[in-house]
C-alpha cells in the first residue's frame, strides 16, 4: 500500500513539472496524426516543437528539418520565426507546403494566445519560403488552426 502511494505522489509530481506539447506529423498518406508529449516546464517551447518535429516518431513522417529554427519572437500577439534559409531552399512544393502545416498547426494548438505567425528568413522578410509559398503576410490562426486549411 505504501509503495502504491509513494508511486502515485512521484507520478503526480512528474506530471505538475511538465507541460503537454501537441505535435502533428504525418502518416503515409501525408494526412495529420497528432502526438502529445511532456517536455520539462522549464523548457524552450518553440525549440522543443522544433526540435520534436524535426525527430518524428516511428512510422511518421515530417517535413520540419534539422537544426531550421534559428531564432523566434514573440511580439503581441504573434510568434515571428526566423528560419535558416540553408534549411528550407531545398523544398519542393509539396514539402514547402507540408512543413507550413506542421509547423503553424503545431504553434497555434500549443500557444492560444498566438493570432498570427510570420516566418523571417536569415533574419530578413522574403517573398516566398523556399519557391512557392507565400510569406509576405503572415498566418492567421483563423485559417491555419485546422488541417487542411480550407478557404472561406
Amino acid at each position: 500500500m505504501r509503495k502504491i502511494a509513494i508511486l502515485i505522489l512521484l507520478g503526480l509530481s512528474v506530471s505538475l513539472l511538465a507541460r503537454q506539447l501537441v505535435l502533428f506529423y504525418l502518416n503515409d498518406e501525408l494526412k495529420p496524426v497528432r502526438i502529445e508529449e511532456n517536455v520539462d516546464e522549464n523548457s524552450d517551447l518553440v525549440k522543443s516543437i522544433f526540435d520534436r518535429l524535426a525527430s518524428p516518431p516511428k512510422g511518421l513522417k515530417s517535413f520540419v528539418p534539422n537544426d531550421v529554427l534559428r531564432a523566434y519572437f514573440f511580439v503581441e500577439r504573434c510568434l515571428i520565426i526566423d528560419l535558416k534559409s540553408s534549411s528550407v531552399s531545398i523544398f519542393d512544393f509539396t514539402q514547402e507546403r507540408y512543413f507550413v502545416h506542421q509547423v503553424l498547426r503545431t504553434v497555434f494548438e500549443n500557444f492560444s494566445g498566438i493570432e498570427a505567425v510570420y516566418f523571417l528568413l536569415d533574419g530578413s522578410r522574403r517573398d516566398v519560403l523556399s519557391g512557392m509559398v507565400d510569406i509576405r503576410f503572415g498566418f492567421a490562426r483563423h485559417f491555419w488552426s485546422r488541417w487542411p486549411v480550407e478557404g472561406e
